[in-house]
């Protein structure tokens, strides 16, 4: 398991009475508000429209039943693991989290009891006669198990009353009395039918365990806003519309103390200004404030540029957003490409790794440098403020708020956006109605070069869907490059993301083993 790691204070916190997140201690209805707890670096993101649809999709296919509501606020917490996993929080607690395994390879709903209990309560059967049937993964237990399992016992075969049929070891099952009360979640050690053809064993590692407090809120219903139930097909900004209000004090204090810091940064250093469009959000985000601080309404009017360094590997969606978002601010637009460089090397260099990302150098820093040199070396160079927050690394969490590139020469950079989680960053862009990437809807974490081996297995397997001649294009040209490097089995190689590296980490030797992936001697 990955440690959590402390890059930033962890500001989530919920209003009980308007029911949103918020991050202060104080709504803005002036109620005061709960602490979440979430796993550090707690870079906590609102929960996308598509987000919620592959939750509910999961829960289906695993529990047979959606476990978030049509138009209910959700956030996401993406936290430590061997791939990509997001705690899940409604109604101001973590209902469960999402992970994607990469021996199935797949998503996995892993529910917390206040999740299961959304899905399964004493209402089920009430609601459908046939939720024995309907409803999946399930445990029932004998009532003198029940106080046993609930103080965190496994499940063992004798105290089990009966169980939904087809669920295999390893499988998420939900653990319930007789009266479809929730009293454990947790991982099956033993199939349905091992289950039933036993006498005795360990039949459930259970996870989360505990009886439900009579107060307890255990339905989606319970926790879907007063006021209305938002449509399918709702524009997100419009969904966030009341979280938006309720954190209006917070947005307006971070995006003036950006400005401030933007502005004394400028006043003291004798350089051209420019600001870095990546087509990501916290670019844009960070673009936008740069027009608030020296725009023609700031009343502190400077002349800035926008520079856009093309890796070669961008999105076309990415491309298409630069141009359309330098065209809404107007200002000069400096841009270069590394056109085909990332191919020409990859014909002797083979596919980049975590290890060797020998791509950096001459498709993302030759680029930059490029436009830097170009257009400022004459000036001294100029002043960059970039889209950088502590929340997204220990490298850039420990970095300076100004400093001087060490790898692009005469740019200094500024991050006016450092104290900012990407909730801050989305809520803004939400509320300033700003023209975001649209592959941020489609699942995509990470907006960057679409091949990275950086980027999760998660990231690439959703690349299957939205970009799927790309994808059809990369993993071909890695079985050949598998091929020649005498690997065995190159399919399941490229298929499990073994490809990323150059040097397996120990969970990865152990993946290949299993998938018959042998590396040439």
């Amino acid at each position: 398991m990955v440690k959590p790691v402390f890059l930033g204070k962890l500001v989530l916190h919920w209003c009980p009475e308007c029911n949103v997140p918020v991050l202060d201690e104080k709504c803005a209805c002036g109620c005061q508000t709960k602490f979440v707890t979430v796993t550090p670096p707690a870079d906590i993101r609102p929960a996308f429209p598509y987000d919620i649809k592959r939750i509910n999709e999961v829960s289906v296919r695993q529990f047979g039943k959606k476990m978030i509501a049509d138009g209910e606020i959700a956030v996401y917490n993406k936290a430590p693991y061997d791939d990509r996993m997001e705690e899940i929080i409604c109604g101001g607690e973590i209902i469960g989290t999402i992970r994607f395994e990469i021996d199935k390879p797949g998503w996995v709903l892993l529910p917390r009891l206040s999740g299961a209990r959304r899905i399964f309560n004493k209402n089920s059967k009430t609601e459908d006669p046939d939720a024995e049937t309907n409803l999946k993964n399930w445990i029932m237990v004998h009532e003198k198990a029940i106080p046993f399992v609930a103080d965190g016992s496994s499940v063992l075969v004798p105290g089990i009353l009966k169980t939904a049929p087809g669920f295999e070891k390893e499988d998420e099952v939900v653990i319930i009395t007789p009266d479809f009360e929730v009293i454990a979640v947790g991982r099956a050690k033993m199939s349905a039918e091992e289950i039933a053809a036993s006498e005795r064993g360990k039949a459930v590692k259970t996870r989360w365990t505990g009886i439900e407090e009579e107060n307890e809120i255990n339905t989606a219903a319970s926790v879907m806003p007063a006021d209305k139930t938002i449509p399918e097909g709702t524009a997100t900004r419009d969904i966030w519309q009341k979280t938006i209000e309720a954190n209006r004090r917070v947005i307006d204090k971070f995006e003036a103390d950006s400005i401030r810091f933007m502005q004394n940064a400028a006043n003291n250093m004798n350089r051209k200004l420019t600001c870095s469009y990546s087509g990501g959000k916290d670019s844009l985000v960070t673009l936008h404030l740069t027009e608030k601080a020296f725009g023609k309404d700031s009343g502190n009017e400077r002349e800035y540029e926008i520079i856009f360094a093309d890796t070669g590997l961008e999105f076309q969606e990415t491309i298409d957003n630069v141009k359309e978002v330098v065209e809404i601010y107007g200002k000069p637009f400096k841009e270069t490409s590394a056109g085909n460089a990332f191919w020409e090397e990859y014909k002797i260099n083979g596919p980049p790794s975590v290890d060797n990302r020998w791509c950096t150098q001459s498709c993302k820093l030759m680029p930059i440098t490029t436009v830097i040199e170009t257009n400022y070396a004459e000036d001294g160079g100029c002043m960059t403020f970039i889209g950088q927050r502590q929340y997204e690394s220990k490298a850039r969490a420990k970095s300076q708020r100004i400093w001087k590139s060490p790898s692009v020469r005469g740019q200094i950079g500024a991050a006016p956006i450092q104290e900012w989680t990407a909730m801050h960053v989305w809520l803004y862009i939400f509320d300033k109605n700003l023209h975001y990437n649209p592959l941020y809807e489609k699942g995509l974490d990470r907006i960057g070069c679409w091949l990275c081996p950086a980027a999760s297995l998660a990231d690439f397997e959703n690349l299957k869907h939205t970009h799927p001649e790309a994808m059809k294009m990369w993993e071909g040209k890695l079985v050949e490059a598998g091929v020649e490097k005498g690997i065995e089995n190159p399919e399941a190689w490229v298929k499990f993301g073994l490809w990323r590296y150059d040097k397996l980490p120990p969970l990865m030797q152990k993946l290949a083993a299993e998938k018959g992936v042998k590396y040439k001697k």
